[in-house]
């Protein structure tokens, strides 16, 4: 487990610096920290892997309708998927929750910092009882939000207090 959190922060540490400079998360990064979660979950036996590799798979198809919606790029989802991967199932649970919760913070302070906070509630208010697209989108280096919510997960692993009870 250990050395799955270190791949899980360094990766999303990384991915997170590259999204900020330049809005993208490589493939070749992503590809890396799933093969790495599955390497790592062949030692942890057969189920295990089989859960690391469902938890990828749910969170990549998952990922795909967010992405299909407009709500996150194809990098972020890729980055996600192979974090679940590397926590398994049922961590990925709880690394989801954390990482939306990132997301939340990230995006209440980008509007905040664009004097938009009005139009941006406006805007959850008709996705959340419509489904349809904000009129005016908040681009957001998401990669940062996954590696908070990576970061968040981490501790709740070591710290048991701050567990999610799940």
């Amino acid at each position: 487990m250990a050395v799955a959190l270190i791949v899980l922060v360094a990766g999303t540490l990384v991915a997170a610096a590259i999204d900020l400079r330049s809005r993208r998360i490589p493939n070749l990064l992503t590809g890396a920290m799933a093969a790495a979660a599955i390497a790592i979950h062949l030692f942890d036996g057969p189920t295990a892997l089989l859960l690391a590799i469902a938890a990828m798979i749910a969170a990549f198809a998952l990922g795909t309708l967010a992405f299909s919606a407009g709500w996150f790029g194809g990098g972020d989802v890729k980055l996600i998927a192979a974090a679940c991967g590397l926590v398994g199932y049922p961590g990925a649970i709880a690394l989801v929750l954390f990482t939306l919760v990132g997301g939340a913070v990230l995006a209440l302070a980008e509007v905040a910092r664009q004097r938009r906070l009005v139009s941006f509630v406006k805007n959850a208010v008709a996705v959340a009882t419509t489904g349809s697209a904000p009129d005016t989108p908040t681009v957001l280096p998401y990669g940062v939000a996954i590696a908070g919510g990576s970061i968040a997960y981490a501790i709740s692993t070591l710290v048991p207090a701050l567990r999610l009870p799940l």
